[in-house]
């Protein structure tokens, strides 16, 4: 068994990941016509990450504080967490001028032509 337990999952649409085969949960947030939509959880400290591709259908979200999120390196990293659930998809810094947004406790960036998420 790994340690943590984690959850992982790749999608097509979001009609797929709301379906009876869907084994991780996707945020409300995400658009219902996002696409190629990819989620891993760790299961043990419910913290996730999450990318899908660009829709017709902007998300729309809210501003951060900054002290809502311990794990956020000014020095613009995504998060000490997300390296223990990092992936080839994930990336590892935000470009120049890439700002986060939030919706709840999801942390939230387009970054590359697709939208990248993580909850702390």
């Amino acid at each position: 068994m790994i340690s943590p337990p984690y959850a992982s999952a790749i999608y097509a649409t979001t009609a797929d990941a709301a379906g009876a085969n869907a084994s991780v949960a996707i945020p409300a947030w995400v658009p219902a016509d996002a696409t190629f939509i990819r989620v891993k959880t760790d299961q043990t400290h419910n913290a996730s990450i999450l990318m899908f591709s660009p829709t017709a259908t902007p998300p729309t979200f809210t501003g951060c504080d900054a002290a809502s999120d311990p794990e956020l390196d000014q020095s613009k990293n995504t998060g000490a967490l997300t390296a223990e659930l990092g992936e080839t998809w994930w990336p590892q810094q935000l470009n120049e001028g890439v700002g986060i947004v939030c919706s709840g406790p999801w942390h939230i960036f387009a970054q590359d032509g697709k939208y990248y998420g993580w909850t702390p």
